[in-house]
């Protein structure tokens, strides 16, 4: 199938990972699991010098990643992060170091025809020794059986064994320009938000009915609609009606694109991830954490099911647990600011405040909702209000930004009339600075209605500072509604709360 010009085998990289079984809990999976060959595949160039093939060198890259984290004894890490490293820090040691990753695979990636010419090499990080390297040329329609080619040799190169009868690359499609299609979507994904799930949607809806049977579109495209409410200014906005709308259009398809996924390959994280995120937005907790479990057993590394997972875990009280999983999210996925945000507020739920500034600190002025909400806890309300004065106008309604801020720049005086304060959306944090607890609630008794579940925010009910949030009336009914109870009673209570008779609970 490929023509092989050089090949180099020799060297092995140690190092310790982290493994999830899902028969066990968080914290006990987070057990080190012995020794563990760690990777990091760069982004591959692309060498054709037409601008057109980038998504070509980005998706392989990916998929290259993909098939080698189904080799056993192999921590393929920092999936997303390699994407964010500047041309002048991809040397191998360099690399190796940000990244957190023994050893790199790099080289080069282009199309021509009906052909693909890949360049690769494996590098170990901590000396720039090549143990092997490769050129590849192949007919375009062989794809799947290059990817697991190459999948095989960097694992023999590593000394890790893959058996003759073990598919690495389990999921195929007949169709090439249906597979280049979504390399395109993932490429098109990759940063998240409204625009690129937008994007990489069009995309997949078009590919996913002509190639149903493809786990890996399907799995992209309901992860991609689990997510898409999330980016509404309506849902950040408190708005029920508009929310639910866009609710309806994507999240029951996302549940049935993700049960589709799972069922046609069971071996998919990625299918799994999609599944998780679908029941969590719908309040399926129990569901939403077995089916993260599934995905982390199957790729201790997915980043997206870890980051999802490990939010899940902050918004039903259980931080250890979380931080735990951050942390691992963290070694391996550091440069992505969704993650490391997110990270931040965990840190901060765990008591570490300045720990969480000094994270938050440098995404200003993108990511300061976070900074804001921290900076109040901390009761530097000025400089909260300054936070939420920095933020982009357009992803609330007129107005809402500049009302927070009036609210934080006024505490901690009590607001004479709690029930005239304008409605703030997401930003309900505010309310509680200026002795108004009950009205927290609003935005989470709005997701209920909105039919759509988002962790974040419900994380930050753990904070000391939502103590008298956690005592109202509204507060047990917004768990109840959110399925935490449930939850509770099933796998047990987080450290605030306690079950109360056989059908009350009460929170500290």
């Amino acid at each position: 199938m490929t023509r092989s010009l050089n090949g180099v085998r020799r060297g092995l990289g140690i190092a310790v990972a982290i493994v999830m079984a899902s028969s066990v809990g968080p914290a006990d999976a987070l057990a080190l699991s012995g020794q563990t060959t760690t990777l990091a595949v760069l982004p591959l160039e692309n060498n054709s010098g037409d601008a057109a093939q980038d998504f070509f060198a980005g998706g392989i890259t990916d998929e290259i990643a993909v098939v080698l984290a189904g080799v056993r004894g192999l921590g393929v890490v920092a999936r997303s992060s390699s994407f964010q490293l500047k041309p002048s820090d991809r040397d191998s040691q360099a690399a190796g170091k940000a990244l957190n990753a023994g050893h790199i695979v790099q080289g080069t990636a282009r199309m021509s025809a009906d052909r693909v010419q890949l360049s690769l090499r494996l590098v170990r990080a901590s000396d720039g020794v090549r143990l092997w390297s490769e050129e590849f040329d192949a007919r375009l329609f062989e794809i799947f059986d290059l990817e697991e080619e190459i999948a095989r040799k960097i694992a023999n190169a590593l000394q890790l064994r893959v058996g003759a009868d073990e598919k690495l690359v389990r999921s195929r499609t007949r169709d090439v320009a249906a597979y280049l299609d979504f390399l395109r979507a993932k490429v098109a994904a990759r940063p998240r938000g409204a625009a690129a799930l937008a994007s990489a949607v069009t995309i997949l809806e078009k590919l996913v009915e002509r190639e149903p049977d493809f786990a890996p579109a399907a799995a992209l495209l309901a992860y991609a609609y689990a997510l898409t409410p999330l980016f509404a200014p309506s849902l950040r906005a408190g708005m029920p009606e508009e929310e639910r709308k866009i609710v309806e259009r994507t999240v029951p398809r996302s549940d049935t694109l993700a049960r589709r996924a799972s069922a046609l390959d069971p071996n998919n994280a990625e299918a799994f991830v999609a599944l998780g995120y679908a029941n969590m937005v719908q309040r399926r907790m129990l569901a939403a954490e077995d089916a993260f479990k599934q995905a982390i057993a199957l790729n201790p590394n997915q980043a997206d099911g870890l980051h999802g997972y490990s939010q899940l875990l902050a918004a039903l009280g259980r931080i250890k647990d979380s931080l735990a999983m951050r942390e691992h999210l963290q070694a391996g996925e550091q440069f992505i600011i969704n993650y490391t945000a997110d990270t931040a507020e965990i840190y901060w739920l765990a008591g570490d405040t300045e720990k969480a500034i000094a994270m938050l600190q440098p995404f200003r002025p993108g990511r300061t909702l976070e900074l804001a909400i921290v900076l109040a806890a901390a009761e530097r309300y000025q400089e909260a209000a300054a936070a939420i004065r920095e933020m982009p106008a357009s992803n609330y309604p007129p107005g809402m930004t500049g009302a927070v801020a009036s609210i934080l720049e006024s505490a901690p005086a009590k607001a004479e009339s709690p029930e005239s304060l304008p409605r703030i959306g997401n930003m309900s944090f505010a309310y509680r600075h200026v002795g108004a607890p009950d009205r927290v609630l609003e935005f989470y008794e709005d997701e209920v209605r909105g039919n759509y579940f988002q962790p974040i925010s419900a994380t930050w009910f753990w904070h000391p500072t939502y103590d008298a949030v956690r005592r109202t009336a509204r507060f047990k009914t917004v768990m109840r509604d959110f399925g935490f109870v449930d939850y509770w009673r099933a796998r047990g209570w987080p450290a605030r709360c306690r079950a109360a008779g056989s059908d009350d609970f009460v929170c500290d």
